[in-house]
């Protein structure tokens, strides 16, 4: 979905570049590059050491997690929160919860949806740091390790009460 919107992207602005990290079918998503004609236009790294996920997030301007699972995690999401990146996703259960109205959300499978919601941040750099801006306040106020941690403990706590002491 991401390389064809892609394609849309580059049409209108034609200067820019998709870095898409993480894909273990490198090759496979190289070829439909060259088959949609962004070849030149999308990098793929390939699998990125996560203590150099920083340096290239912070090479974006924006971050797009089109995952179309309504009931996968989205790690990267809160990834790119953290960095301060505007989010463009579908609209799926997980993105919401995490991006809230803050992410710009197209409806889930569509590529015109996709890069329309690429080009308005692109078009807008204000909103787009705006927008990055506070997922990140979001992000450090609901989703640091040390909450998740609290909360995972808190649930273990309600589910499986300790024994009383038998007297």
């Amino acid at each position: 979905h991401l390389i064809h919107a892609a394609k849309l992207v580059v049409e209108q602005r034609p200067n820019t570049y998709f870095l898409l990290m993480g894909f273990p079918n490198q090759e496979r998503y190289g070829k439909l590059a060259e088959r949609v004609g962004v070849a030149d236009r999308v990098r793929l790294p390939g699998m990125v050491p996560r203590e150099q996920n920083v340096s290239h997030l912070a090479l974006g301007d924006i971050a797009a997690g089109p995952k179309l699972s309504a009931t996968e995690g989205a790690g990267k999401l809160l990834c790119y929160m953290a960095m301060g990146l505007p989010v463009v996703a579908f609209d799926t259960p997980v993105s919401r919860e995490y991006l809230g109205d803050l992410g710009m959300c197209a409806q889930p499978g569509s590529i015109d949806g996709l890069a329309e919601n690429i080009l308005a941040l692109l078009r807008d750099p204000a909103e787009a740091r705006r927008r990055g801006q506070q997922l990140r306040r979001r992000a450090l106020e609901r989703y640091t390790w040390e909450q998740s941690g609290r909360q995972i403990a808190d649930i273990y706590k309600r589910v499986c009460p300790r024994p009383r002491s038998m007297l």
